[in-house]
């Protein structure tokens, strides 16, 4: 699944009765594109009637600790990363809270290791979701 397909089942999740023009706008395809992916989703199965059917997923907290003051540049990475389901910026220890979701240790790594360019971070992996 390519990170285009993970932007629209992520605009989906977030609002799954919103437009293919809206959706498009935000992956930056035509409306048309966007339903042909979510046909071509459905037809692989990943998408079933109204369930999103996606490889398992893995949810961490990942916590950023900026080491330079590029916080625009930062903000601006993190919005276009389908894998964040979240992104909060913190008072306390560290300056950013993430939510994120990935399905492979790999992917996992190859995105903790784009964070370097911007600071460091700390990982907890989500056992369950409590409420």
């Amino acid at each position: 699944m390519d990170k285009i397909n993970l932007a629209i089942l992520k605009n989906l999740r977030m609002n799954a009765r919103q437009s293919w023009q809206d959706i498009g706008r935000t992956v930056h395809l035509s409306g048309q594109a966007v339903a042909m992916r979510v046909l071509q989703m459905q037809d692989a199965g990943e998408i079933t009637g109204y369930t999103i059917r996606t490889r398992v997923q893995s949810r961490y907290l990942v916590t950023v600790f900026m080491t330079s003051a590029q916080f625009d540049a930062f903000e601006q990475y993190i919005v276009q990363q389908a894998e964040v389901l979240d992104a909060y910026k913190t008072a306390g220890e560290g300056c950013y809270q993430l939510t994120v979701e990935i399905d492979s240790s790999a992917r996992l790594e190859a995105f903790l290791s784009s964070l370097l360019s911007y600071g460091t971070y700390r990982v907890h992996a989500v056992v369950r979701q409590v409420k």
